[in-house]
């Protein structure tokens, strides 16, 4: 049998926009090693799963702020670049804009990288195990 897995993203509006195939296993059911997933199919399975939705929250964390917020302006790319990530499930690369702050306000500086202010550290808080005076354990990618 084929297996077919989809992630299908749904906006807080209620409306599908996002359907992408995550991975399509063939499955036999002869053996009992058959049976379920094997260790390899659900490390691939969580590891696209992870690079898709990371890549769909970061979109959706920069289509949010490349408006002015003061006027409404969309502002103007400066510069391409990426950022690394580490995840459980490895370091992924997602894209990470330099964009000009727009004209109508006074600044500190002429442009900024949106995800800064998102990702404000290498590893997420909840990647690591924690004891009482810090990480005992973090990915290293």
């Amino acid at each position: 049998m084929r297996v077919k897995l989809q992630l299908v993203i749904c906006h807080d509006e209620g409306h599908e926009e996002t359907v992408t195939d995550v991975i399509t296993l063939t499955k036999h059911n002869q053996r009992i090693e058959h049976l379920g997933l094997s260790l390899a199919e659900s490390k691939q399975l969580l590891s696209t799963l992870q690079r898709h939705l990371l890549q769909q929250q970061v979109d959706t964390f920069l289509d949010a702020r490349s408006t002015c917020p003061d006027c409404g302006t969309p502002l103007t790319l400066k510069a391409h670049g990426s950022r690394s990530f580490r995840t459980l499930f490895g370091t992924l690369k997602v894209y990470s804009p330099r964009l000009e702050h727009c004209d109508c306000t006074r600044r500190k500086t002429s442009s900024f990288r949106p995800l800064s202010a998102l990702l404000t550290e290498p590893v997420p808080r909840n990647c690591c195990i924690w004891k009482p005076s810090g990480p005992l354990w973090c990915p290293t990618g």
